[in-house]
């Protein structure tokens, strides 16, 4: 209520000082007159009075020619009616009723130039009755001269969609200002096509009863040839509109500016500029009237319009799945067939992902198009090579993007078209040291600021960036494609995928010291000389996840088939250690398939040895991994036996990773002793050859075996040793030796000495508290919690079911329920089998 009588009270301020000098302001004057004696006879006198005395001045400093004065006298009179208005109605609130009436006769003054008071009609233009320091135009040449204010043309919003939290946002500040006595400025930014018009006019359209005063709007973008539009110009046409007299235009673009404040100062006013590239384009074009709108729309970010302009920034945000799919539906017409093309709908809406251009521009095309054109759009729009093109109706989108690219300095315009050469939208800052070697620090840091000044990437955590929008990265790359040269292309691609392969080939030697196809010798170089943060190396994996797997796509497709398998090769501990099994497939395929064209058979080899451990370790009876984890190890042996038996330690080595391979499938099947006959094999092959890490792993193998037969003497000694030998590593494994411990607990368990099982999970929780991912911890944590329950040590055991619930949901692992369960009721649970995925 309070924002209401803010804006009632100042609409009718504005029309009583507007009217000053007319025919009708006698009739105001009464009529607000009239108002204020429902506060007594002696408000109403004093009111009039001081209003009188105000009224004699003002039109003694326009007699005079004093601008300043007149703009000072103006702005006092409004503050009288405004404040005395406002202080009437907190004295009695019951008279709100009357002061809508008052306020829609003020209205219909400013509206159409008349007032109705009793039977007479009086005419005047408040908005065309200027002074510029003479007397004032005969009062028949005002009524003559009447005509409708400017108004923003708002056309009907049949299909806008969402964004109601962001038009909330606007009348709260909105509301705010009038409450101050202020005007209200608001500045929406975001990439291009994100809707910026569209809710800037949807939030005049739900007002425009309440604002009532004369509307300008200007597009302040660039024109064809790249060249801003001028402010005074803006102001020329603004004041035709106004019906100002072309003689009373300064010619100086400070005094237009000045002149336009002065006019802007006889009652609220909607300004709408679009499209800004600068901040400067806006300062001579702001009114600074109480109870004025000024709406900003801008493709870049512009801080200098908060500080200088104290603009409030609002940042336009991709339209949810959920309208961004009614917005497409809605423009396309589907209406009742939307059931029928469920999953293509889908794939559209994900293609435009939440660009409310983009989604027009595809339901147009629905709506239109014939009927297979569902499908022929979704398989478009889900394809690269094919997205832009299919939205690129009549080049909307780059008529879109164009003007933002083209603004671009040269160094921030060529880094611009290597992203979109880079395979994902999300990219580190090294990566543009590694694509552009040449471009210093200094300029490649400047290049990277205006692109995010532009709304084309915006900064994610640490030292990331991200392209604000697929189709931003598809425009990129067209740009690329239209305005580098071939050769800069390939080599902008050789330096991006040679980054990448060297990134995976160092973090794989920081997280493993097993052995790796290495024809280049780069993995010696890359060795740790000191303790590994694998945690935090892991996570530089993780961000960089995306772009590593569609880098080996791209490899694949560019013919770098060199580089392809040797950054599948390069991620291999990664995606065990995170049990990524779905890209770990996929990534060896796509290098077993380069590694065939390279002609070389060891790297063939390894990469059969490692599609298999892929399905080994995702174990999917369902989708048949056990057999095909078997058949890829056994083509990885046929390359690695040659037929005169003289191998090489390279054919040696993987021979015996193979082995241990069908020996994990063999007691993963429930073959325990047909598992340690491979085993031994494998430890055959290593004899002479110093691995020790491998003799460590088979020792875990067969101790876990020893435990599934029952031959606990064995499986102890066996576990025990594999714990030393990864403890004893040059660069100590703490992951494995920890492993080894849990297995030798659950070989405890099963021989029903949980005392020893107890001390040996002590043991792996301390390594693991240091070096171990979560939801190793966890699984370790859960188990000892058993033990401690079945030897009633009931608030011990509560206290790690509870640290293991936590680190599983650290983990987002489903295995929380675990731990929910065994505090619920309190007792331990069946021994699970934590079998994870043996690294080799």
């Amino acid at each position: 209520m309070e924002a209401e009588l803010v804006r009632l009270a100042t609409s009718v301020a504005t029309t009583v000082a507007g009217t000053i000098g007319t025919d009708v302001y006698t009739a105001v004057r009464a009529r607000v007159g009239a108002f204020f004696r429902r506060g007594g006879q002696e408000r109403e006198d004093s009111f009039l009075s001081e209003l009188e005395e105000l009224r004699s001045d003002l039109t003694l400093a326009r007699d005079r020619g004093d601008e300043a004065g007149v703009a000072d006298l103006v702005a006092a009179i409004e503050r009288l009616v405004r404040s005395e208005l406002r202080r009437l109605l907190r004295e009695q609130p019951s008279l709100v009723g009357e002061l809508r009436d008052l306020h829609a006769e003020a209205r219909n003054v400013v509206t159409n130039g008349t007032l109705v008071v009793g039977g007479h009609t009086r005419v005047s233009n408040v908005y065309n009755h200027y002074y510029d320091g003479g007397p004032s135009a005969p009062q028949q040449a005002i009524a003559a001269v009447s005509a409708p204010l400017p108004r923003i043309a708002l056309r009907p919003t049949d299909h806008y969609q969402n964004n109601d939290s962001l038009l909330l946002r606007m009348d709260a500040l909105w509301a705010e200002c009038q409450a101050a006595e202020v005007s209200t400025a608001m500045y929406l930014h975001g990439v291009p096509g994100m809707g910026t018009s569209a809710i800037v006019r949807e939030w005049l359209r739900r007002h425009q009863n309440e604002l009532t005063g004369p509307q300008l709007e200007a597009s302040l973008g660039r024109d064809a040839w790249g060249n801003l539009p001028e402010p005074a110009a803006v102001l020329e046409r603004w004041f035709s509109e106004l019906g100002v007299p072309a003689g009373d235009v300064p010619a100086d673009p400070g005094d237009r500016s000045k002149y336009f404040r002065r006019l802007a100062a006889r009652g609220p006013i909607v300004v709408l500029l679009e499209d800004v590239v600068v901040a400067s384009q806006v300062e001579p074009l702001l009114p600074d009237t109480p109870g004025s709108v000024v709406l900003i729309t801008s493709h870049s970010r512009l801080p200098q319009l908060v500080r200088t302009v104290r603009a409030e920034p609002f940042a336009m945000r991709p339209l949810d799945p959920v309208h961004s799919r009614k917005l497409l539906v809605s423009v396309g017409r589907i209406g009742v067939d939307a059931a029928a093309y469920e999953k293509e709908l889908d794939l559209i809406t994900k293609g435009c992902r939440g660009l409310p251009l983009a989604l027009c521009i595809a339901g147009a095309q629905l709506a239109v198009g014939h009927a297979g054109r569902v499908r022929e759009l979704a398989a478009e729009l889900s394809d690269r090579t094919t997205r832009l093109e299919a939205l690129n109706m009549d080049d909307e989108i780059s008529a879109a993007l164009d003007p933002g690219y083209r603004g671009l300095a040269p160094d921030a315009a060529h880094l611009y078209r290597c992203l979109g050469l880079h395979p994902a939208e999300e990219f580190e800052a090294d990566v543009v040291r590694a694509v552009l070697p040449d471009m210093d620090t200094t300029a490649r840091n400047k290049a990277l600021r205006q692109l995010t000044a532009a709304n084309l990437i915006e900064p994610t955590e640490g030292s990331g960036y991200r392209v604000c929008h697929h189709l931003i990265h598809d425009h990129a790359l067209a740009c690329a494609h239209a305005d580098e040269p071939a050769e800069v292309r390939e080599a902008v691609l050789d330096r991006i995928i040679a980054y990448y392969v060297e990134f995976a080939e160092r973090a794989e030697a920081a997280l493993s010291s097993r052995y790796r196809h290495d024809p280049a010798g780069t993995y010696a170089a890359y060795a740790p000389t000191g303790t590994v943060d694998a945690p935090a190396v892991i996570a530089s994996l993780q961000r960089r996840r995306e772009s590593l797997e569609k880098v080996v796509r791209l490899a694949h497709e560019k013919g770098r088939h060199d580089q392809t398998w040797r950054l599948a090769q390069g991620l291999h501990t990664f995606y065990l250690k995170c049990g990524l099994h779905s890209p770990w497939i996929m990534t060896r395929e796509l290098a077993l398939e380069s590694a065939h064209e390279c002609r070389d058979q060891m790297a063939i080899a390894r990469m059969y040895f490692e599609l298999g451990f892929a399905h080994l370790d995702r174990w999917s009876t369902r989708q048949g991994d056990p057999q095909t984890a078997r058949t890829y190890f056994e083509r990885a042996l046929e390359l690695v036996r040659p037929a005169d038996g003289n191998a090489t330690e390279a054919q040696r080595r993987t021979e015996s990773s193979v082995l241990e391979g069908l020996g994990l499938v063999e007691r993963k099947l429930g073959k325990p002793a047909a598992a340690l006959e491979y085993y031994a094999l494998g430890l055959e092959v290593l004899d002479g050859i110093d691995h020790e890490r491998g003799r460590a792993l088979f020792a875990l193998h067969r101790g876990v075996a020893y435990t599934d037969l029952r031959r606990h003497d064995e499986a102890a000694r066996e576990l025990l040793s594999a714990r030393v030998r990864f403890a004893n590593l040059p660069v100590p494994d703490p992951y494995n030796e920890a492993r080894a411990l849990t297995r030798y607990a659950e070989d405890r368990q099963a021989a029903e000495r949980l005392d020893e099982a107890v001390r040996a999970l002590d043991d792996a929780i301390e390594i693991m508290t240091e070096n171990g991912p979560p939801y190793q911890r966890a699984g370790i944590l859960l188990l000892r919690g058993d033990l401690l329950s079945v030897q009633g040590d009931h608030g011990r055991a509560r206290r790690d079911w509870i640290a293991a619930r936590d680190l599983f949901r650290e983990a987002n692992s489903l295995r929380e329920q675990e731990a929910d369960l065994r505090l619920a009721d309190g007792s331990g649970a069946d021994d699970r089998d934590s079998q994870q995925g043996d690294i080799e």
